[in-house]
């Protein structure tokens, strides 16, 4: 068994080494604190087991090129750490062939893991990233959830750090490695069951105030925040797991390229003309079983190009039961109970949708300062009234609301507006012409996304007798039913 899933990390030092001077201050060092060396990340022997797919990309990047994406979810710990500067300047040092990086965050306010889990429904399974960051704290409970529900929907990489040491852990320092709301052995092991890849950050921090024999608030702007050279830390700790380690745990491929020449065999109508399939009449199909939630097509486009019309389990793409909410937006003029409330934090962060709905607008309305509200819909009209703090399902069934993912209702006003957007997420037809302005070549388009996963059928027809050329398909299976 892996030893670092199962010790007890204990600093051999006393408390009174570390303790703050009064009164404290605090430097925001854009290099190390004054007298220590630079940071050197020391990741262990298994570093990076988890990062196997995200290392096959930065290796050999994507064919059709397009960006390596990154999503972080958390609080301003999350925040502090950047917004993928860092990413965007060392991965190409390290990685000749990586993609572009594109990094996308959402944080609140001292925001736990319990409220991302609605967050990544609206935002993070939208993109579907390659690689998913959270930075916060929470109950291990809530984080565990949290990762089950990414290896449902998505199969992006997935790396968590414990939380760096604050003034509030000094009472730990030296007895545990926990911080005050973070325990960071049930964190580790959550990690370890959702194959998650798990950073030491916390370890490691204080090894280096250790070694430098200085105090906790070296690294800190204020009492709590990562100063810039904190930040530093912690990134180049997340950035050190970018490697290569003896061996990887065994686990199903999570993507898949199905090129033409395997398509081939299910193509009627089409001929195999060196890596792709081609059509030059109307009516030509290609039929394929495959399993997962989202499958992307690699074509090649050309000016005289035809169109492929797309069905999914026997019916029209867009009728196809693939439907994502958007981001939960709170009204500007939303009721403040403090100057540094922001609309984000005091919102329902995610919504449950049915297995059928009738792609709409929705808006919340409050109708109290009880946390009393309507929902209503563009084309279904009034849908139910609910309480904030009660399950609620809608009227009609389409939607659901938790109370438990639903942040701050208590500080919501009567007036107080949502709106949230229900789309069906799916391509009906596919057009081999370039986009105005864009190259003819290979390109990438997603046909599906948020299927159920599991065992669907693809079937793509020629609408004309223009020519039209498959490349191949992509499909993606996240490890978890």
């Amino acid at each position: 068994m892996n030893r670092l899933l199962t010790s007890t990390f204990i600093l051999p030092f006393a408390l009174s080494s570390l303790l703050a001077q009064d009164p404290v201050t605090f430097v925001n060092h854009d290099g190390p604190p004054p007298g220590a060396k630079p940071y050197v990340p020391k990741p262990p022997p298994e570093a990076g087991q988890h990062l196997q797919q995200t290392m096959d990309k930065f290796e050999n990047g994507f064919s059709p090129a397009r960006p390596f994406k990154i999503w972080a979810l958390g609080s301003s710990y999350t925040n502090m750490i950047g917004s993928g500067e860092v990413w965007q300047e060392e991965i190409p040092k390290q990685f000749p062939k990586a993609p572009p990086i594109e990094y996308k965050k959402m944080v609140g306010n001292s925001c736990p893991w319990l409220y991302l889990r609605g967050w990544a429904r609206h935002l993070v399974y939208a993109d579907q990233p390659d690689l998913f960051i959270t930075y916060t704290i929470g109950d291990p409970k809530d984080l565990d959830l949290l990762l089950a529900d990414l290896r449902k929907h998505t199969t992006a990489d997935i790396i968590v750090p414990s939380i760096h040491w604050r003034m509030r852990d000094e009472p730990n320092w030296g007895k545990s490695e926990d911080a005050v709301d973070q325990n960071v052995a049930a964190v580790r092991e959550v990690c370890a069951k959702h194959g998650a890849e798990f950073v030491e950050n916390r370890r490691d921090w204080a090894a280096y105030l250790k070694e430098h024999d200085l105090p906790i608030q070296a690294l800190l702007k204020d009492a709590v925040h990562q100063n810039t050279y904190g930040a530093h830390i912690i990134n180049s700790n997340i950035l050190s797991h970018l490697r290569r380690p003896a061996s990887y745990p065994e686990t199903p491929k999570r993507e898949k390229r199905i090129s033409a020449k395997d398509l081939a065999e299910s193509a009627k109508g089409f001929k195999l003309e060196g890596e792709d399939l081609v059509a030059t009449e109307a009516g030509a199909t290609l039929t394929v079983s495959f399993e997962g939630n989202r499958i992307e097509l690699i074509g090649v486009s050309a000016a005289d190009a035809g169109k492929l019309k797309v069905k999914i389990d026997g019916k029209p793409a867009d009728e196809a039961p693939a439907f994502l909410a958007t981001y939960i937006q709170g009204d500007k003029t939303n009721k403040k109970t403090l100057k540094t409330d922001n609309p984000r934090d005091m919102s329902p962060h995610g919504v449950t949708l049915a297995d059928t709905v009738v792609p709409q607008d929705w808006t919340i309305v409050m109708t109290s300062d009880a946390g009393d509200y309507t929902l209503t819909g563009s084309i279904t009209g009034k849908d139910g009234e609910g309480n904030a703090f009660k399950p609620f399902t809608s009227s009609s069934g389409q939607i659901q609301i938790e109370p438990e993912l639903w942040r701050r209702a208590e500080r919501n006003g009567k007036g107080d507006r949502f709106t949230f957007s229900v789309q069906r997420v799916t391509v009906p037809e596919v057009s081999f012409v370039p986009e105005e302005g864009a190259e003819a070549g290979a390109f990438r388009i997603r046909l599906a996304n948020m299927l159920k996963n599991g065992p669907h059928t693809l079937e793509l027809t020629t609408a004309d007798a223009k020519p039209v050329r498959i490349r191949a398909l992509d499909v993606f299976q996240p490890p978890a039913r």
